[in-house]
């Protein structure tokens, strides 16, 4: 962020340092760039873009290479800037799950389709992105906003239960391919989970046998047997 000679003015300076600021890489400033992680180079690349003082601001795959953590990050500051600086953030993304939680509008250019722009709830509720990220094997769960693996199907089975535990209970059973009915006692096949003296059991029933797991890796084991 220079002048036509490469120095930079007091006003310029100032900008520089706001920007940093800004993005949380104040701290980084003296470090040399080779020396920053991708997240933190990430961070003071987002700074040098903010320094040019942008009303739009274009950025490609700003979340590419980083963990998961650093691209919850770098998309939560994008999104704050947007309405903060009232600057407009378009940018390209393959983090389609975290683009629905924090993107204000959704661009989809499925191949040899038209362009369809809104709100990410609306393009869920209205089957657009479904239908744009077809593909064999893989659906998107309008239910959960995330993609499932189509596996090979076991049969339905009931689930008892509330909260964290219940979710990922239902969510190991379907990675081994139960379709998941929540509190239903009828089916042959179901899971009760019961939270007992401060641990946590699970009840199983087949058209075999009842049996109590004091783990849900035991569970999935048996099942799955």
């Amino acid at each position: 962020y220079t002048d036509w000679r490469g120095h930079l003015s007091a006003h310029d300076e100032a900008v520089v340092r706001e920007a940093l600021t800004t993005v949380g890489a104040a701290p980084l400033a003296a470090r040399p760039v080779n020396e920053l992680s991708d997240g933190e180079r990430q961070k003071v690349m987002i700074a040098r873009a903010l320094a040019q003082e942008p009303a739009v601001l274009l950025l490609d795959e700003p979340t590419a290479f980083l963990d998961l953590p650093r691209r919850v990050e770098v998309l939560q500051l994008l999104h704050k800037l947007a309405w903060e600086r009232d600057c407009a953030i378009l940018l390209s993304t393959h983090d389609l799950e975290l683009a629905l939680r924090l993107a204000d509008r959704l661009w989809l250019m499925p191949t040899g389709g038209p362009l369809h722009v809104g709100l990410p709830e609306e393009l869920v509720l209205n089957g657009t992105l479904a239908a744009t990220f077809q593909s064999e094997g893989v659906e998107f769960d309008s239910s959960q906003g995330s993609f499932k693996v189509q596996r090979q199907q076991c049969g339905p089975i009931g689930l008892m239960g509330e909260g964290d535990k219940a979710l990922w209970t239902a969510r190991a059973l379907e990675r081994i391919g139960f379709d998941v009915i929540n509190n239903d006692q009828s089916q042959p096949f179901r899971v009760q989970i019961i939270g007992q003296n401060g641990s946590t059991l699970w009840h199983a029933t087949t058209p075999k046998a009842e049996r109590e797991y004091g783990s849900l890796a035991e569970l999935i084991m048996h099942l799955r047997a």
